[in-house]
């Protein structure tokens, strides 16, 4: 890879999960990788690309400078594997991204001015200017900013590309494992909240989700496969049956993700209505304050305090 000028000081680590079961997939993360390498003129110390593997006998092959394929021993967990990658990497900034995206040219430029005009933010997204994503449009996020602040999914944090500064994990700790995929992103971004950590859409940044492609995607097509029959093992209660939570019966996966989310952080509306009071008020978004908002104990005492009866 040739070495000069780029613009780009800080070395970036991209981890990309795949679970490549057939050729259609392997021909997905070759687009992947091929327009993240096109995308800038990136040098052999500003780039290192890990591929996580999880198909244990995959021999597919990826001839692109500064990938590396790593098929781990452990089964596969979203959040593991992501923490996986960032044992096995070491650059200032790390993407953690899906196999179905398209990466533009600039993206992470663009991401970096940002970065570099506001030493204290530290998460980062790229846009879908696809249209696919309402909330992204430049009706709901003008362009004459270069970036939004905030906790709101799909817009200011887009789970199939972001982007974190490695010293983010230094207040967070690790993702948490709990979550194997179902309910990741949003664990991700409480976590974010109650480290009072923004969440950055940078508008000139854009990758493109090619969203309904992926082996998940896939697998999860069959029909009723992972529908939920039996009512009694998996009961809702009161509440989620008032608020139309029904829906959980789609997919037992689903069912299961909702009720960790809720051990952990407790009533998602709460939370979700938290985040959205910070948003509105940043002058409040301070850690010692949001570490108790965005607790077990706290989410219980705000939900009684809106009249919510769990």
């Amino acid at each position: 890879m040739k070495t000069f000028g780029t613009g780009i000081k800080d070395k970036l680590s991209v981890i990309i999960l795949s679970y490549a079961i057939d050729d259609d997939i392997y021909e997905m993360n070759r687009r992947a990788l091929k327009s993240l390498i096109e995308s800038e003129t990136w040098t052999d110390d500003n780039l290192q690309v890990l591929l996580i593997e999880s198909k244990k006998d995959s021999n597919y092959t990826y001839p692109f400078p500064n990938v590396d394929v790593l098929i781990p021993n452990e089964d596969f967990g979203f959040h593991k594997f992501f923490n996986i990658g960032i044992n096995k990497t070491d650059g200032e900034y790390i993407a953690f991204c899906n196999n179905d995206i398209i990466f533009k040219p600039g993206w992470f430029r663009e991401i970096k001015k940002v970065a570099d005009a506001h030493k204290r933010l530290k998460c980062f997204s790229p846009i879908d200017d696809s249209g696919d994503y309402p909330k992204m449009t430049p009706e709901a996020l003008p362009r004459d900013k270069d970036y939004y602040k905030g906790w709101d999914h799909q817009k200011h944090f887009a789970p199939w590309c972001f982007v974190w500064k490695r010293k983010v994990f230094d207040i967070t700790g690790p993702f948490d494992e709990t979550f194997d995929l179902y309910g990741a992103d949003g664990d991700e971004l409480f976590t974010l909240s109650r480290n009072a950590l923004w969440s950055v859409v940078c508008t000139k940044s854009v990758v493109n989700h090619l969203a309904g492609q992926t082996t998940i995607v896939k697998q999860s097509n069959i029909d009723n496969k992972y529908r939920i029959t039996d009512y009694d093992k998996y009961p809702l209660t009161d509440f989620e049956i008032k608020h139309n939570y029904q829906w959980l019966y789609d997919d037992y996966r689903f069912y299961e993700a909702f009720h960790k989310m809720k051990k952990k952080w407790g009533i998602e509306n709460t939370a979700l209505w938290l985040q959205r009071k910070i948003t509105k008020c940043p002058l409040i978004n301070y850690r010692p304050i949001n570490l108790a908002l965005f607790s077990k104990n706290g989410n219980l005492l705000f939900t009684k305090l809106r009249g919510i009866k769990s």
